[in-house]
């Protein structure tokens, strides 16, 4: 009997639930020294596709200003995050990556990479081309939902 396709979307659902904790399961010695939060760690990424301003990061959070400042405050006692002048308006001070902290997250990334890596070890060849064609259509749809609710905005 052929599932629905909301049979087969809760499916697929719940397998992303569980390779994501598959992935996220493994110990991460060489991460957990920084005692770093998630939300820390949210902002850390955020910062790593280019500063930001404070509003922002807490926009991004869904915090409140205070909150993220505080959080903000910690990674910069931490030496990852710099604040910056922002060059287009000298009054706005963004938020950066300091080399150390570009660092530390290229080295959560790799952790998460291995583990993937990992994950994928005992499939044939022929398995992982399956895999990757069905990832390959997965960002291509991802890809057209932003585009499908980017000129839902527009409209």
């Amino acid at each position: 009997m052929a599932l629905s396709k909301e049979q087969l979307t809760e499916k697929f659902v719940e397998l992303v639930e569980q390779i994501n904790q598959q992935v996220h399961s493994r110990p991460l010695e060489e991460w957990s020294d920084l005692e770093l939060t998630m939300p820390q760690m949210r902002i850390l990424c955020l910062l790593r596709q280019k500063p930001q301003r404070m509003g922002n990061i807490a926009a991004c959070l869904g915090r409140g200003q205070s909150s993220a400042t505080s959080m903000m405050d910690r990674l910069v006692d931490k030496g990852l995050v710099e604040r910056v002048p922002d060059p287009e308006d000298r009054r706005v001070v963004l938020c950066r990556l300091t080399p150390e902290g570009q660092s530390e997250v290229e080295r959560f990334w790799q952790v998460g990479r291995q583990s993937i890596v990992e994950m994928v070890k005992p499939l044939s060849v022929a398995e992982l081309e399956q895999v990757v064609q069905a990832i390959e259509l997965l960002y291509q749809a991802g890809q057209r939902a932003v585009l499908d609710t980017g000129a839902g905005a527009q409209a």
